[in-house]
């Protein structure tokens, strides 16, 4: 074979190659992870129930879990729903920003309930996500512990030579919120962050309707935390989980399903 058709045929295989990754991330899957039956029932609240067949978040060359928890024995299970949203999402922030990994707080117990430090956290639906971070000179830094910015982007102490990482943050947060199979509800984080991921949307062209869905999204909780440390996500329940799995308000148009107050009217 002359040294034209070796060249040929590794493009081919190449092609073929990325296209049939292409294809497993759209249908819900990423390379490396395993694609697990969907058999993890949320049910309750978020604040108050608990999860059936947990699926635990394996860390991977895009994920790692926050060392700060897992030295603690963290809690690292999810819905099924939850844990491949996580996966996607760090796994198309790698492929359109390569260099950095997903560190990853607490989610929920095997069997859900009550986690020490959490109101919700209970059913599955909720993880705590650090900020993609870089260090003063711009090179990624993976974090012991969640680190806390100001609006500025700047580290507060006693991390003030890290910096916010606008456009890994942002990507993240365009994946979670487009994702096709797993919606959702809240992306919890402080109000000056939240004008900085807005800025950086608008900076890099994102469509009306995916900053319409962010400005939604991202907020700061009216009581409690501000979340100037980390993103804490939560996602509508699946619909084959429900009635037992419940959601609260707010429902928005991309609730999936039939809103349960609707349903009853």
């Amino acid at each position: 074979m002359d040294g034209s058709m070796v060249r040929n045929v590794v493009f081919i295989f190449m092609v073929t190659l990325l296209s049939a990754t292409a294809v497993s991330a759209s249908r819900g899957t990423v390379p490396g992870v395993p694609d697990l039956p969907k058999r993890s029932r949320s049910i309750g609240y978020a604040f108050d129930g608990r999860l059936e067949n947990g699926v635990l978040l394996r860390e991977t060359p895009f994920v790692r879990y926050t060392p700060e928890y897992a030295r603690l024995g963290g809690h690292f299970y999810g819905t099924w729903e939850l844990v491949q949203l996580i996966h996607r999402a760090a796994y198309r922030v790698a492929q359109r920003v390569p260099g950095a990994r997903l560190s990853v707080g607490e989610l929920s117990k095997e069997r859900g309930g009550r986690i020490a430090g959490h109101h919700s956290h209970q059913s599955g639906r909720d993880v705590d996500l650090a900020f993609y971070m870089t260090d003063a000179s711009g090179r990624p830094y993976d974090p012991w512990a969640f680190a806390e910015f100001d609006r500025n982007g700047i580290g507060r102490p006693p991390n003030q030579m890290l910096r916010f990482d606008d456009r890994r943050n942002w990507e993240l947060v365009q994946r979670l919120i487009t994702d096709g199979d797993a919606r959702v509800q809240y992306i919890f984080v402080s109000n000056a962050l939240k004008t900085r991921l807005l800025n950086e949307g608008m900076r890099r062209g994102a469509s009306p309707t995916v900053m319409r869905r962010a400005r939604t999204v991202l907020m700061q909780p009216s009581h409690g935390h501000p979340h100037g440390n980390h993103f804490h996500v939560r996602i509508y329940c699946s619909p084959a989980n429900r009635p037992r799995c419940q959601d609260r308000a707010p429902f928005h148009p991309w609730y999936p399903g039939t809103p349960p107050l609707l349903a009853t009217q």
